[in-house]
């Protein structure tokens, strides 16, 4: 099993885009007045002399960076040292803020979460510990690891929602700005696919409606009233033109869904009041890399970073 299934979580790619952020930082501006980007150039020219005292690069709230780790993180990431310091900056800010925020992953979260990666990936619990050792790593590496991973994503939640994405004003933008995107059918005609294999879906989507239905792939027409849906299932199929798939969706009995809208039937405008919600979902989805690149760069600024000389 590759791990990039074992540690796939909903808000995880948000975590390594952590990283991706100081590059973005570079391209944007040259971090001047409160930024370190020179700090990090004069970082760059000791490095280059072993000019580090003790091993110690800098100090970030009081937490070092090393030498080594700097280095270590060069050959992780494939990028020079000045980017490969500023991604280990960040890192430690997002160290502090989930310190700060008392942002907490219990240990039943952490089982909890271990059983969906392993349903997900169409395991029992001894069938996904067999694959982690097999990955070679023991469970309490990949328990910290997950953790690790668990605290950002809330980290990263706790970012985007308590951004200023949702004011009244701005929403009502949007929907005056988009009112074909509020005009929803009651019902809907699909065709619904249901299998165990998720690759086996994904790869019949990506063949197309008309391709030959894999034999371990079910298929079953349905008509849906969109009312009778939970609100996030709903919003799919609202999102998914007709004519097309929707995304593949996990079941509770451990199987994957995949839906082929066929026709919206009999439509309705959604006021404003209702569609607050699905707004407010858009918006931070659509702006998340600029609200986590502010967000960061005011905790940059209030940072005690400590450079050795």
């Amino acid at each position: 099993m590759n791990k990039k299934y074992m540690l796939s979580l909903v808000f995880s790619m948000l975590i390594t885009n952590i990283s991706s952020l100081s590059a973005s930082n570079d391209n944007h501006d040259n971090h001047s007045g409160n930024g370190i980007s020179n700090d990090l150039a004069d970082l760059h020219s000791n490095l280059e002399k072993s000019n580090v005292i003790g091993g110690i690069a800098l100090f970030v709230n009081g937490e070092p960076i090393t030498l080594y780790s700097i280095q270590k993180a060069q050959r992780m990431l494939n990028v020079d040292r000045l980017r490969a310091t500023d991604a280990l900056v960040m890192e430690k800010l997002k160290d502090s803020e989930i310190k700060r925020l008392k942002i907490e992953v219990s240990d039943s979260q952490i089982e909890t979460q271990i059983e969906q990666i392993a349903q997900q990936n169409g395991m029992n619990m001894e069938q996904f510990y067999a694959a982690i050792m097999k990955e070679g790593m023991n469970l309490v590496e990949y328990r910290t690891k997950l953790k690790e991973q668990m605290l950002a994503q809330e980290l990263m939640r706790k970012i985007l929602f308590s951004s200023n994405v949702g004011q009244e004003d701005e929403l009502r933008k949007y929907y005056n700005e988009n009112q074909n995107e509020f005009i929803v059918p009651k019902e809907v005609l699909s065709i619904k696919f249901v299998s165990k294999n998720k690759s086996s879906l994904k790869e019949y989507s990506k063949n197309g409606i008309d391709s030959e239905l894999p034999n371990d792939i079910a298929k079953d027409e349905e008509k849906l009233e969109i009312n009778s849906l939970p609100p996030h299932i709903a919003d799919v199929f609202l999102m998914t033109p007709e004519n097309s798939f929707t995304q593949i969706l996990d079941t509770d009995d451990g199987n994957f869904v995949l839906f082929y809208v066929k026709q919206k039937i009999d439509t309705e405008h959604i006021d404003f009041e209702r569609a607050k919600n699905y707004i407010v979902q858009k918006l931070i989805t659509n702006n998340q890399e600029r609200i986590l690149k502010e967000y960061f760069e005011r905790v940059r600024n209030r940072s005690k970073i400590v450079f050795v000389r």
